[in-house]
């Protein structure tokens, strides 16, 4: 259970009992200091432990959250290129060199401007008078839309049939967890001819509670305004429908422009001996209703290491870069790829030359809120896994904050944050895990991520890793990237008997992978003889001059590093709405499923018995499970979401970090969507020999993009072992 602080004399009084050794306490001082490492670097740990202040954290954390100055509208918000972020980049330039950070500077970038001011939703003959949270996209005119309101259930295809919507105001029920991403419920609305929707959970977010409304980013086109409600607010519409007070009149004020909006990354530095080098501390700035953890709490940490840094008289080798992104949340309009578009401008367009000389950035998403088994959950590139466990496991620099303590097996990294953008470009990235799903499906993106939320202990064992983490990599020569982790990852996600059927020469491919790793091992071998040298001539007391010819040398082997990190992204990653991938897994996971579906439709089965062996028990999990919107909207409305994942038709101004990342989309959209229908009429006449040419012709496809790919995959890891021979 989260803790709740704040509330009340008793619980202010207890914080202050818990942080008195902030203060000059002798013994929290000493559990949050105690250092056990014999690294050169461990005094420079400890002593930026001594000066880490917790409650600037909070309080920085209090004022991003809920000081009105930074709010868009009375709920709280703060998005993409609008006047409350604009204001909140003033004030984090400010307290930037308040710390003592140098070469501050709001970076401009291109982004689509959302700005949410007012809402109101009215229900004539009622009391209700609502105040709706709009989703990216458009509002109305300042007298609103005065329609019936209809209620349409959960807003799918059939909910539709027999109701007349055409200029009216829709009412729908969405899980966004489960069944459909927002664009699917909108879609399906503005083709039956809806003026607006108006949506609440019905479950996968916002589960706190029935007073619970939640919103996530649009990724479609700018169609109708949409916006969210909670549960028990839907209760109250849905009374009065049965009542017979039908008329509602939707107002919002909201300004959707698209391609002429600012946002402002904020960035400061700790300058090093070196400029060569950087490494970066992120996190970011715009929100949703106060987003306390997601993301202010964030901002609060990385703006903690920095002052703590600074405090302790920190001295860095290179420089640290601390950086507040803004439209991260979202940022463009009519694009799958709409997140984290301020720092995929700050890297692919304000800053592109950061590619080549940030040997690390430490990104950060809601670290404050207690989580789940009080073990937070690295998150890592596959090449920083082995460092980030011998951080926490072996280096005697990781200190934890009470119970809370950090996993030694890293997860590997997705796509829900702005290192999405930096890894594309060759970027090598950590961040603190955060996508605890009790968190996750209760409070994320709601008004319910508030100072409620603050845990003290995981967001001092997060600031106190964060810390620990870039001074080590700060201090060694070397970068500590490990490339066998490519290695990994293409044995794992080769699936032998697939690529046999596709005519792959799996033994060749086994053996271009061994190769490889040789070469990464012999890599890795200069890297950790390098820093045992630097360690050796630290504890020797060596001249200033070997210590600065090892760190020339590093320099050097860490140019090699990063080159061919790039070319891992360039060859072999792939990306999606649902996560990245090394090689093409999900290529062969669309393999497996037709070929069940196959198996299926030859047996003449859509749904099984067994609930999974049925030809439609499984077509749903193609495209990344994108298929399964042709068992719940329009075949038009899905086909259109489809596209907008494929390279061919995603224009490059759409495409941000799926650039050259997009596997090929299987278009069964005519076929699926009518088997789903038949199997809903007992008395169709189902073309079962029609369907199967179809999915057989696809899998036929499919197959030869595993064969593509696998000889692409191979030629790629020549090139990789070429740049670090």
């Amino acid at each position: 259970m989260n803790r709740k602080r704040f509330l009340s004399f008793a619980a202010v009084l207890m914080l202050i009992i818990m942080t008195f050794s902030a203060c000059g306490g002798e013994k929290e001082a000493a559990d949050h200091t105690a250092v056990t490492s014999d690294l050169s670097m461990a005094e420079d740990v400890k002593a930026y432990l001594e000066k880490v202040d917790m409650e600037y954290a909070y309080n920085l954390t209090e004022t991003l959250a809920y000081d009105e100055t930074y709010w868009d509208n009375e709920l709280g918000w703060r998005t993409a290129g609008s006047d409350a972020e604009h204001k909140a980049a003033d004030y984090l330039a400010k307290e930037m060199k308040n710390i003592g950070l140098t070469d501050v500077k709001k970076v401009p970038v291109k982004v689509d401007k959302f700005q949410f001011n007012d809402s109101s939703l009215t229900i004539d003959g009622t009391e209700i008078d609502l105040v709706p949270a709009s989703y990216e996209c458009s509002g109305t005119d300042k007298d609103g839309i005065t329609e019936e309101i209809v209620d349409v259930a959960t807003g799918f295809a059939g909910d539709y049939d027999g109701k007349d919507v055409e200029g009216k105001i829709v009412l729908a029920g969405v899980n966004q967890w489960d069944e459909s991403w927002i664009d699917g419920y909108i879609k399906q609305a503005y083709a039956a001819g809806a003026a607006a929707l108006v949506t609440y959970s019905t479950g996968g977010y916002g589960e706190l509670n029935e007073d619970t409304a939640n919103v996530q980013d649009i990724c479609c086109a700018d169609l109708i305004p949409t916006v969210a409600i909670s549960a028990n607010e839907a209760k109250q519409i849905q009374e009065a429908i049965k009542e017979g007070n039908n008329k509602a009149t939707l107002m919002v004020d909201a300004v959707l422009e698209e391609g002429t909006g600012t946002s402002y990354n904020v960035v400061g530095k700790i300058k090093g001996k070196s400029s060569d080098q950087q490494i970066m501390i992120a996190g970011h700035y715009d929100k949703y209703w106060y987003g306390f953890q997601d993301d202010c709490a964030a901002i609060a940490l990385d703006f903690s290491v920095a002052k703590a840094m600074i405090d302790s008289g920190y001295q860095p080798e290179n420089d640290i870069v601390i950086v507040a992104h803004g439209a991260e949340e979202w940022g463009a309009s009519d694009s799958q790829f709409d997140w984290t578009t301020g720092a995929w401008e700050m890297i692919h367009t304000a800053h592109p030359e950061w590619a080549e000389k940030t040997i690390a950035m430490l990104n950060c998403e809601l670290p404050a809120f207690q989580v789940e088994g009080n073990q937070v959950q690295l998150v890592t590139v596959p090449e920083f896994r082995t460092l980030a466990t011998k951080l926490v496991k072996e280096s005697g620099l990781f200190v934890k904050s009470g119970e809370v303590t950090i996993s030694d097996q890293p997860s590997d990294a997705t796509n829900m944050e702005d290192g999405v953008s930096y890894r594309w470009h060759g970027v090598p990235y950590m961040i603190n895990g955060f996508e605890d799903e009790t968190f996750i499906t209760q409070r994320y993106h709601t008004k319910f991520d508030d100072k409620d939320t603050w845990d003290e202990d995981t967001i001092r064992t997060n600031v106190n890793w964060f810390g620990a983490t870039a001074i080590y990599i700060d201090k060694m020569p070397a970068l500590e990237l490990d490339i066998t982790a490519v290695c990994d990852d293409l044995e794992a996600n080769l699936n032998d008997e697939i690529a046999t059927e596709a005519g792959v020469d799996v033994e060749a491919y086994k053996a271009a992978t061994a190769d490889l790793r040789a070469a990464a091992e012999a890599h890795n071998a200069k890297i950790q003889d390098l820093n045992s040298k630097y360690e050796d001539a630290v504890a020797a007391e060596a001249s200033e001059e070997d210590i600065d010819k090892l760190r020339e040398e590093g320099k050097a082997l860490n140019k090699t590093t990063l080159k061919a990190f790039k070319a891992i992204q360039d060859e072999y990653l792939k990306t999606d709405d649902v996560g990245v991938y090394i090689g093409h897994p999900n290529v062969n996971s669309n393999v497996e499923t037709l070929k069940g579906v196959v198996a299926g439709l030859e047996k003449k089965e859509l749904y099984a018995e067994d609930e999974e062996s049925g030809a439609l028990d499984i077509a749903w999990n193609l495209n990344s499970a994108h298929d399964y919107g042709y068992y719940l909207f329009d075949k038009e409305a899905v086909d259109n979401i489809e596209e907008m994942y494929d390279a061919d038709k995603v224009s490059k101004d759409k495409s941000y970090w799926g650039t050259d990342k997009m596997i090929p989309v299987y278009y069964v959209g005519d076929t699926l969507s009518k088997l789903v229908q038949q199997a809903e009429d007992e008395n169709a006449e189902i073309d079962y020999d029609g369907a199967l040419k179809v999915y057989k012709d696809t899998l036929k496809q499919a197959l030869e993009d595993v064969k593509d790919y696998s000889a692409a995959e191979v030629e790629g890891m020549t090139k990789i072992a070429d740049i670090l021979k």
